[in-house]
């Protein structure tokens, strides 16, 4: 069977040039593709019974770290405003609310382990450095900063 194919101009002659044998090369190439796509295929027809079962290892801690960044963010952004609302002092919420993690004068954010202890069920002894490009602290201090705008005034 003969088949035309098309190629850029610049290409025609840089294989001319190499007087390559284009007809040798373009079926080693299709039947590349061919055996790719049947290698392809064959893994496929029973790709739901191979899902099926890898969905069985996946465990609480491995679906939490695919959690996606805007998921993160949000469920910082909602711890944010339950701790500002109801574990904060006013001087930890205004630090967070203008969080600057190159600022060490602010208080310390004692209020942190009561809610993480409260959020996990367990007593948290330990609180994970606030990094702002991490979507759950960036969400977080969000959070916070929204009750902080709505309460500070009247604060004063």
């Amino acid at each position: 069977m003969r088949m035309n194919i098309s190629v850029p101009d610049s290409l025609a002659e840089q294989v001319r040039a190499r007087d390559l044998p284009i007809s040798a090369i373009c079926q080693k190439a299709l039947l590349d593709a061919v055996e790719r796509e049947r290698a392809k295929e064959g893994l496929m027809s029973d790709i739901a019974a191979v899902v099926e079962r890898l969905r069985g290892t996946v465990d609480d801690k491995d679906r939490e770290s695919r959690k996606s960044d805007r998921d993160m963010r949000g469920e910082g952004h909602a711890d944010g405003i339950a701790w500002a609302k109801d574990y904060a002092t006013a001087a930890e919420l205004q630090h967070m609310a203008f969080y600057d993690p190159a600022r060490r004068d602010g208080p310390p954010l004692r209020s942190l382990f009561p809610f993480m202890s409260d959020k996990k069920n367990e007593k948290v002894t330990h609180i994970p450095p606030i990094r702002l490009k991490e979507p759950y602290w960036e969400g977080f201090v969000a959070g916070a900063g929204e009750v902080w705008a709505v309460v500070a005034d009247q604060l004063r």
